[in-house]
């Protein structure tokens, strides 16, 4: 028997599909329903899986976030006796007085008759002074137990007498638990640097910055 060169190829293409074992290829739309089918399975594990996991951490995670914040919020070492003072800090004496420079304003303008040389100028330290005891008698804070200093060398004497203000420290006397504000004045040269003031209360001395 013979056939036509058309028959042939139509026999050909055709002819029904066969693996390579000689069985006849599953229907496509059966093959994703079986792929999407295992997706599925396999995306319901890992999603519980990692549900355990999470909620059998949370406990570490909490207290590994308690354990940063209190490092965070931790009560910074106080300044040693002997160590300077920076600018708003506060510089605690034997005899229980505490103190803070609050603030330093240079040049301080001064209204009046008075007259300064061109190489000198005045500055204005305001202090905050406070009696940290909780008993006990009154301490006294006086004017003469401050002075400053430049990096120049040249030390000055607090409150000249060329001028007064109203705040200005001269004698102070503070119950336990009490604080008062009060203001310092020196007359410096113009090109002085690197001020500090002096504190002595008996026979210790502190030194606090006036100048970052």
């Amino acid at each position: 028997m013979s056939f036509s060169k058309e028959s042939r190829f139509r026999n050909v293409v055709s002819a029904p599909e066969f693996n390579a074992r000689g069985a006849q290829a599953m229907p496509q739309p059966l093959v994703l329903g079986c792929v999407a089918a295992i997706l599925l399975v396999c995306c319901t594990c890992i999603g519980f899986t990692l549900g355990l996991q999470i909620s059998g951490g949370g406990t570490q995670l909490g207290r590994a976030f308690e354990s940063a914040t209190a490092r965070t919020t931790a009560t910074p070492t106080p300044l040693s006796k002997t160590a300077t003072v920076p600018l708003k800090t506060k510089g605690t004496m034997d005899n229980g007085l505490e103190m803070t420079v609050i603030s330093v304003q240079r040049p301080l303008k001064v209204e009046g008759g008075v007259k300064l040389p061109a190489d000198q100028q005045f500055i204005l330290v305001t202090v905050q002074i406070a009696n940290t005891k909780k008993t006990g008698a009154a301490i006294k804070v006086g004017a003469p137990d401050f002075s400053a200093k430049g990096d120049g060398g040249l030390s000055y004497e607090t409150n000249p007498k060329t001028v007064t203000i109203p705040n200005m420290l001269s004698e102070l006397s503070l119950d336990p638990g009490k604080s008062k504000e009060v203001e310092l004045i020196y007359q410096i040269a113009a090109d002085d640097s690197g001020l500090k003031l002096y504190w002595k209360a008996g026979t210790q001395t502190r030194t606090f910055m006036l100048e970052k």
